[in-house]
């Protein structure tokens, strides 16, 4: 039976999870914490199981609301049934009627791509990748932060760029699960901030001391260099070609000839 997840799906949603992503219930739970809301998640259950779901969290592009699939997952005894096609279809109409304009994924590799675009979706975001390396001039910069700051210096700092903006429980939920956040700050404002898991920096936004920023950062996590995403506009110069980084899905076509193809998804959930 198709239908949405409430909360005695929890344990049934862990497994699931857990059988297809790893990551374990110190990240599931949290994440079913935030996002578990009335019509997020549309399930498959079997037996009183959830043996499919797909996961679908707002967003939006500019004035244009969005919906972002995430966590799609079948469990392998149910898959080629065609599943996840169905709630993906099912979420389309049911958003769309309720005001959404794009539905947006990442597909984790080619043979994803290839299958949503059995269902409509197109490539669509693109970047850049820039490698930064260590260098002798650094900024200061420490792990002085609050979210709020953070995602306000996000959302003005990608605004002169279209890009995709998730609610503020988006990012601080991705906040809580990254290892390490270093700050700039000048007379006591937040310019910059580096998202650091490991050796990677995941998400980066810098003003005109990128180079510094970045250098100071690289030192902190013992590290030469990295390459980091970067949107594909004249002012963010990148060392490659454009990176097919998302696709999307328009409710109503004529959105394709008016939104950019250029639109930044920096997305920390992936």
């Amino acid at each position: 039976m198709f239908r949405f997840a409430n909360e005695n799906d929890r344990e049934s949603l862990l497994v699931l999870w857990n059988s297809c992503f790893g990551d374990g219930e110190k990240y599931v739970y949290p994440f079913l914490d935030t996002f578990l809301k009335e019509d997020n998640v549309y399930i498959f259950e079997d037996a009183g199981k959830a043996v499919s779901a797909v996961y679908a969290l707002d967003c939006k592009i500019g004035k244009y609301k969005g919906i972002y699939f995430y966590a799609v997952a079948t469990d392998e005894n149910y898959r080629r049934q065609g599943l996840a096609k169905k709630e993906i279809e099912f979420l389309i109409d049911y958003k769309t009627k309720k005001g959404t304009d794009v539905f947006l994924l990442t597909p984790s590799n080619e043979k994803n791509r290839s299958y949503y675009k059995t269902l409509g979706f197109e490539d669509f975001f693109y970047c850049g990748k820039k490698t930064f390396s260590k260098g002798d001039e650094k900024s200061r910069i420490s792990e002085d932060f609050s979210a709020d700051e953070l995602f306000e210096l996000r959302e003005k700092g990608w605004e002169e760029t279209e890009f995709v903006s998730f609610p503020k429980e988006h990012f601080s939920f991705a906040l809580r699960f990254s290892e390490k956040i270093f700050t700039e700050k000048e007379d006591g404002k937040i310019t910059a901030y580096a998202l650091v898991d490991g050796k990677k920096i995941t998400e980066l936004y810098a003003g005109e001391n990128r180079e510094k920023f970045v250098s100071a950062v690289l030192e902190k996590i013992d590290t030469e260099q990295a390459e980091i995403y970067i949107p594909v506009t004249d002012k963010y110069k990148s060392d490659s070609c454009k990176i097919p980084r998302g696709m999307i899905y328009c409710s109503n076509k004529d959105l394709m000839e008016i939104l950019s193809e250029n639109t930044f998804l920096s997305l920390n959930l992936e």
